[in-house]
């Protein structure tokens, strides 16, 4: 089996199994101990926090996340730009009706006005401004996995650090100005809070006479957003997609289900068990601990949670779990994604943007996610691999992420 390696966190206790790495994560003994280098866009955000302070912060931010909140930002936020990018990809038909982009780009693009939407970010409403709001996201999405770089880490933070100055001064700072305004008004009772915008810096409007937050982290937190939005599905699709194209190559019968969500959600969530971001994160004992495999950790002792190793954990997945395999069984209360998402109290927040939320008693309360929406658009207009050109991998990262993957559309 391949080793995973996790370049920040070399000289920590290695957790691999999959029981181990889930008892640590429900844990109320271990503490948050990553993204350390990323601290001057991230630092004291959701992901980090611990405690009182975690789930104060939690409650708040939940809101955004609610099942009614999901259907309104896939059906206003997310399949709008994707039906206008993929008409505006039409005019570049070559001459047997085939257009050539590449998926990378393209899915970043895609996610834009959500992005914006849950963030509370207005004023992306160019095409000017659009791109240069996806060319921010993109430096403070690097900026945050900086442990992670094989680049220069000072020039990635340093870029990080100026993209979020601009960011504020371009988009977060007046959108937050609007903002709180509004939250003023609703405090007067003369704004009802129906009336405001359901997004991030609308909460932190409302909550910033009670909060023990200072501005800045209202631009750090921000940061989580946007990234949190984006980044999960940038680069998690593009590898659902060559999977999947391997897949329906072995399985021909299979083609004519792509346009079954819950085929699609399969294909994603086997996907993302196989590819996370980041190999591993890092989490500190407060105390001395005995695991139920009989593992000692001791106080402060500072340990490394491979969650590439522990979504492979034949117990869990099968003797074939480091395969793709859309026909896999799982063990009662497995998730399909593995550990993908975390768990315990600090489980990503946003997940459900990512996977949807499932309601299989009312169907019309359903949500399909971003990566069963914008894979059920892709392969509704006949795209595919292009033959001609092969994908590549992320060469400045250890993240497990494509840099380009070409792909061609027969049905736009």
């Amino acid at each position: 089996m391949l080793r995973f390696e996790a370049p920040p966190y070399a000289d920590q206790t290695r957790i691999e199994a999959y029981d181990e790495v889930m008892e640590i994560l429900r844990s109320p003994h271990f503490i948050q101990n990553s993204h350390k280098e990323s601290v001057p866009v991230y630092g004291d955000v959701l992901l980090l926090t611990d405690g009182a302070v975690h789930i104060k912060r939690r409650q708040m931010i939940s809101t955004l996340f609610s099942r009614g909140a999901l259907q309104y930002l896939e059906s206003e936020a997310l399949m709008p730009p994707i039906e206008h990018l993929l008409s505006e990809l039409a005019k570049d038909k070559n001459a047997d009706g085939v257009v050539r982009t590449d998926l990378v780009p393209l899915v970043r693009a895609m996610l834009t006005r959500i992005t914006a939407l849950v963030t509370g970010v207005d004023g992306v409403d160019t095409d000017e401004k659009t791109e240069r709001f996806r060319m921010q996201v993109a430096l403070l999405a690097e900026a945050s996995a900086v442990e992670w770089s094989k680049r220069p880490h000072d020039v990635v933070l340093a870029d990080g650090v100026r993209m979020l100055d601009e960011c504020v001064q371009e988009f977060l700072r007046p959108s937050y100005e609007r903002r709180r305004a509004m939250a003023a008004e609703i405090k007067a009772g003369t704004r009802d809070v129906a009336d405001g915008p359901t997004d991030l810096l609308m909460l932190l409007a409302l909550h910033e006479g009670d909060g023990d937050f200072t501005e800045d982290y209202v631009w750090r937190e921000c940061v989580l957003a946007l990234v949190g939005a984006s980044a999960t599905t940038t680069q998690a699709l593009p590898h659902a997609f060559m999977h999947l194209e391997d897949w329906l190559a072995e399985h021909p019968e299979d083609r004519t289900r792509v346009d079954d969500p819950e085929f699609l959600r399969r294909a994603a969530t086997e996907s993302l068990r196989l590819h996370l971001p980041a190999p591993a994160l890092s989490r500190k004992a407060v105390q001395d601990v005995e695991l139920k495999s009989g593992r000692r950790i001791a106080a402060d002792e500072e340990v490394c949670l491979f969650f590439t190793h522990a979504n492979l954990d034949t117990d869990k997945f099968g003797d074939d779990a480091h395969e793709y395999d859309l026909e896999r069984e799982l063990p009662a209360g497995t998730q399909p994604w593995g550990l993908n998402f975390g768990n315990g109290v600090h489980m990503c927040i946003g997940r459900p943007l990512v996977t949807g939320l499932t309601n299989r008693a009312d169907p019309t309360q359903s949500t399909d996610g971003t990566m069963v929406k914008i894979l059920r658009a892709l392969y509704a207009h006949g795209v595919e691999r292009d033959p001609d050109q092969q994908a590549q991998a992320n060469q400045n990262s250890v993240e497990d992420a494509y840099a380009s993957v070409p792909v061609i559309f027969r049905k736009l």
